[in-house]
């Protein structure tokens, strides 16, 4: 078995059409600077309509070297079509969602001293932005009503 850090299933969605060119060159960067690897990804589009597409990640025209290194890593299909069904029923009407697995490539070391001595990963929580943000200005004394509710 090869030494894995961390993986995470995202799910990120964004109205109509494909992500922004401007995030998936961050994408792009992430990766090269090995901060995380992807794994696989996926593009689900929900029309108007409610109809469901998919989309290969090697036909956006900015994510093809990614594409090409997730083929090459021989990853390619970790997100099957039961995500596919699963992701399309939290879509809103009219969005496209880029679904990324990614490795924490920054944590493989400590992730592979847990599994060294039998431990393992209890949970993992996200907080939202949202929420950090009104900490931050609750602690700098600049929250107003609105940002503490």
């Amino acid at each position: 078995m090869s030494i894995l850090g961390p993986i995470d299933l995202i799910i990120l969605s964004f109205p109509a059409g494909q992500p922004p060119d401007s995030f998936l060159a961050a994408v792009q960067e992430i990766e090269r600077r090995n901060d995380v690897r992807i794994l696989d990804a996926l593009v689900v589009t929900k029309g108007p309509d409610g109809r469901i597409g998919r989309t290969e990640l090697s036909d956006i025209a900015n994510l093809g070297d990614v594409a090409a290194d997730i083929a090459a890593r021989r990853t390619l299909g970790m997100v099957g079509l039961d995500d596919v069904n699963e992701i399309a029923m939290v879509m809103d009407p009219d969005t496209t969602v880029l679904a990324l697995l990614v490795e924490n490539v920054w944590a493989r070391e400590a992730a592979e001293e847990v599994r060294r001595h039998n431990g393992r990963l209890l949970a993992t929580v996200r907080i939202p932005h949202e929420q950090i943000a009104e900490v931050e200005a609750e602690l700098s004394g600049t929250a107003t009503p609105q940002t503490l509710t």
